[in-house]
C-alpha cells in the first residue's frame, strides 16, 4: 500500500466534508473548462497527441514563450519525477520545510538530497544564506515560489544568485511556480524573464490549483535550455496528457478569471488570518491560496485536525513537512460561507478545549 501524505484524500469520507487540506481555487473550474470537455467528446476514442502540441501552443501564444520550450505532462509532479530521471542528479538542494515530491523524485533517480533548513523567526523566508548551502557539487537545486506548505515567495534577486552560482556547477534549478498565479504581486515573482537569460532554469507550473483541475491531471515545464526540455520530452510516456485534459487546459487560460482570483483569495485570505489571529493562533503571512498556523501544545501531535474531522472539516497535518513539528497545520482559502464554517468550528473546538 502506498503512504499517501498530501491533502485532498477526501475518499474515506463523505461528501459533506469541507476539504480545507488541498489548495484549489475556490472559484472552482472555469466553465470554459467544463464547456470543452463535453464539446470534444467525440474526440476520445482516439490516442492523444503525444508531444501535446495544442496546449503547447495555447501556453506559447499565453505566456509569449516558445512552444519548442514547452513541456506538458501528467500534472507538475510528473515533470518532477522525469526531470530527475533524464538528468540524474547526483547532489540536490532542497530547502526544508517545502513539497515532499522533490526529495521522492531525487532518491528514485539514485541522487542525494542535501536540506537547507528554513528558518520559523524568519517567517520561513529564503534568503541570501542558502547560496552558503550550494558547493561546488551541487548539481541541482529545488526552490518552490510560493512555496508550500508555508506560502512566501523567493524574490527574484535571490533566484538570480542560486542561478549564477549553479552555472560555475552547470547546475540546473527546478523552480515550482505553480501558485505564483495567486499572488496579487505575481509580476514581481514570477520568473519567466529569466528564462531568456538562463538556460540552466526551468520553471514548473499546473492547472491543478489555479483552474482546480486537479482530477485531471494537467502540469507543464517551461525551459531556458530546448535541449533540456528535448531531453525531458523524450523521458515522458508516450500521452502522458489525455485528451479531455488537454482541451479543457487550452480552453481556461484566460486572465481575467486569474485576475477574479487573485483578488478573492486576498480578501479571503486576509479575513481568515484575521479571525485565526484572534483565536490565538500563530498564522504565518502567506502570498498563497492557503496558510500555515501553528497552534500550542493543547493540540500537539496533530490532534487538531483529528478534532477537526469530527466537525467534518479536513485541514492538512504538517508534521510530515521537514522541520516542522506536529504543531503545526496547513489551511486552504476556501469560498466565504466555507471559511466562515471552519472559524466557526475551530472557536467552537479552542472554547471546548479551554472548558476542560
Amino acid at each position: 500500500m502506498i503512504k499517501y501524505t498530501h491533502g485532498g484524500d477526501i475518499y474515506k469520507y463523505d461528501d459533506k466534508l469541507l476539504d480545507f487540506s488541498a489548495n484549489i481555487n475556490p472559484l472552482g473550474m472555469p466553465e470554459s473548462a467544463k464547456n470543452a470537455i463535453i464539446d470534444g467528446i467525440n474526440k476520445y476514442q482516439t490516442y492523444p497527441d503525444h508531444s501535446s502540441r495544442k496546449l503547447r501552443n495555447s501556453l506559447s501564444e499565453f505566456y509569449g514563450f516558445d512552444s519548442n520550450k514547452i513541456v506538458c505532462g501528467n500534472g507538475a509532479a510528473d515533470l518532477i519525477f522525469r526531470i530527475c530521471l533524464a538528468l540524474r542528479p547526483q547532489k540536490v538542494l532542497v530547502t526544508s520545510p517545502t513539497f515532499s515530491e522533490y526529495e521522492e523524485a531525487v532518491l528514485i533517480s539514485g541522487g542525494k538530497v542535501h536540506n537547507h533548513l528554513l528558518s520559523e523567526s524568519e517567517n520561513y523566508d529564503v534568503t541570501l544564506e542558502i547560496l552558503k548551502s550550494i558547493d561546488e557539487d551541487t548539481d541541482m537545486v529545488f526552490l518552490c515560489s510560493p512555496n508550500n506548505p508555508t506560502g512566501r515567495a523567493i524574490d527574484l534577486n535571490i533566484i538570480e544568485a542560486v542561478l549564477d552560482k549553479l552555472q560555475g556547477n552547470k547546475g540546473i534549478l527546478v523552480l515550482d511556480q505553480c501558485f505564483v498565479h495567486f499572488m496579487v504581486e505575481e509580476e514581481k515573482y514570477f520568473a519567466i524573464n529569466l528564462l531568456k537569460k538562463y538556460d540552466n532554469l526551468i520553471i514548473l507550473g499546473a492547472f491543478t490549483k489555479i483552474f482546480a483541475m486537479a482530477g485531471l491531471r494537467l502540469g507543464y515545464a517551461l525551459f531556458g535550455s530546448e535541449d533540456n526540455a528535448s531531453m525531458i520530452e523524450n523521458t515522458l510516456q508516450p500521452w502522458a496528457v489525455s485528451t479531455v485534459a488537454s482541451e479543457a487546459g487550452c480552453a481556461v487560460l484566460n486572465k481575467d478569471f486569474i485576475k477574479e482570483t487573485k483578488d478573492y483569495v486576498k480578501y479571503q485570505r486576509e479575513f481568515l488570518f484575521q479571525h485565526l489571529s484572534d483565536l490565538g493562533i500563530k498564522v504565518f503571512k502567506s502570498q498563497a491560496n492557503y496558510m500555515l498556523i501553528k497552534v500550542d501544545e493543547r493540540f500537539d501531535d496533530g490532534d487538531l485536525a483529528d478534532v477537526a474531522i469530527k466537525h467534518r472539516i479536513l485541514i492538512r497535518k504538517c508534521s510530515n513537512f521537514k522541520g516542522l513539528s506536529p504543531s503545526f497545520f496547513r489551511i486552504a482559502v476556501r469560498t466565504e460561507a466555507e471559511n466562515t464554517t471552519l472559524i466557526d468550528v475551530l472557536s467552537h473546538i479552542f472554547c471546548e478545549t479551554i472548558n476542560r
